[in-house]
């Protein structure tokens, strides 16, 4: 069984004397910017969901640092009652877990235990819910079924201060006749919601251009479905694939590969909107099939100053479907999106592509390292430095399974 054990604590001073005290300009404590970075990251809180399938297990651990260090899984926990929990996303310091009935926000108590904090029936579960926040407090999700062969997708909007729904919608995504669609992403782009999607055959191989649905971000009406002949899917729900550069354009990574949409006629690489736009920017395509020799992408995170990291899927070292997630297949490299330069990072190859990297606040990016002989760890890479370290080291799980910041 899984120990529950303290994870972190978290304290709160406050002055309960209602004198007040003035400082003189040589009593107060000057802060440098590299305390106050240090400060700041001290408050972030991660939390990693654990797998051991060999015994059914799924457990969950809070970290307050995954940049140095090691933890265990005998201080992680379980969540009683509610198996399957899916990981979607943390904000302000709660985090928040799809079940098969409900959608649950979480905050961690002072014992450093994750604590219901309420919520709301959902509709249904999947591996891979599509959600985006429209504004500080109100979610979109979708948690039901990953692919349709009418386009139909519902949705709940969901105020999270009080975790109540506001309302509930659907759109509808085009497709063709005996073809299905299967969203990868909401993404919130002037006043619009795209939506890129997956729209495959009724043997789930992906046509030979890619779509993304724009709907308007206050009434959910259709508006257009944009094509790029570049990419034959866009995106995935369980991987980081897109991400908005400092002056507001938006790449997405073309996951191609037969793990996510059945179709490597077509390279994978990343295709780009420009900020202010809608349609693809024709004149940028980054090939990285043909960078990487063949081998096709998962997903991307932005890491800054027009630098982005990619999962590759080695297919010399595929032989059976299983093998994309399961083995050791996965490579990590950092593309310069402008140069179309790319290296490989110092990273084992790694198992398990799903929620695998996020760009931290402070500006490095965390990246999952499920890898065969040197354990399970959290892989930081700095872009300031375009050096990649090890950080956390993870001990008695079979792989992390998701990571998550929240804070």
């Amino acid at each position: 069984s899984i120990v529950v054990g303290i994870l972190l604590s978290i304290t709160a001073c406050n002055n309960d004397d209602d004198t007040e005290v003035v400082a003189s300009e040589e009593d107060t404590p000057v802060t440098s910017p590299e305390e106050e970075e240090e400060e700041e990251v001290a408050q972030f809180q991660y939390l990693l969901a654990l797998g051991l399938p060999t015994i059914q297990s799924y457990p969950f651990h809070v970290l307050k640092d995954v940049e140095n260090g090691s933890a265990d899984i005998n201080d992680s926990q379980e969540i009683p009652n509610l198996p399957n929990n899916v990981p979607i996303t943390g904000k302000d310091g709660f985090i928040y877990l799809n079940s098969p009935e409900k959608l649950t926000k979480y905050e961690v108590d002072e014992n450093g235990i994750l604590k219901d904090l309420g919520s709301i029936t959902n509709l249904g579960i999947s591996g891979g819910p599509v959600y985006e926040f429209l504004d500080e407090h109100k979610l979109m999700i979708s948690s039901g079924p990953r692919q349709t062969s009418d386009g139909v997708f519902s949705f709940q909007i969901i105020d999270t201060e009080s975790m109540t729904e506001i309302s509930e919608g659907t759109i509808t995504l085009p497709v063709d006749n005996a073809s299905k669609a299967i969203p990868s992403s909401y993404i919130l782009k002037d006043g619009k919601i795209f939506v890129p999607y997956i729209h495959t055959d009724e043997s789930f191989v992906s046509y030979n251009k890619a779509p993304i649905a724009i709907f308007d971000a206050t009434t959910f009406e259709y508006e257009k479905t944009n094509y790029t002949t570049n990419a034959a899917a866009l995106g995935f729900s369980v991987v980081s694939s897109h991400g908005f550069n400092e002056d507001g354009d938006l790449y997405i990574t073309a996951c191609n590969s037969n793990y996510w949409a059945g179709n490597e006629n077509i390279p994978s690489g990343i295709v780009k909107i420009k900020a202010g736009e809608s349609e693809f920017d024709n004149s940028y395509f980054f090939n990285l099939t043909e960078k990487f020799g063949g081998n096709h992408t998962g997903g991307m995170v932005y890491a800054g100053n027009n630098k982005a990291i990619v999962q590759v899927f080695r297919s010399d070292l595929i032989t059976e479907y299983k093998d994309y997630q399961g083995s050791f297949v996965i490579e990590y490299h950092i593309v310069d999106l402008v140069t179309k330069t790319t290296e490989k990072l110092n990273i084992p190859l790694s198992k398990y592509p799903r929620r695998a990297m996020e760009l931290l606040k402070n500006k490095k990016v965390a990246i999952v390292g499920n890898t065969e002989n040197d354990g399970n760890n959290i892989y930081i890479y700095d872009a300031a430095t375009n050096s990649v370290t090890k950080g956390l080291s993870y001990q008695g799980t079979e792989f992390i399974g998701a990571f998550v910041p929240f804070y």
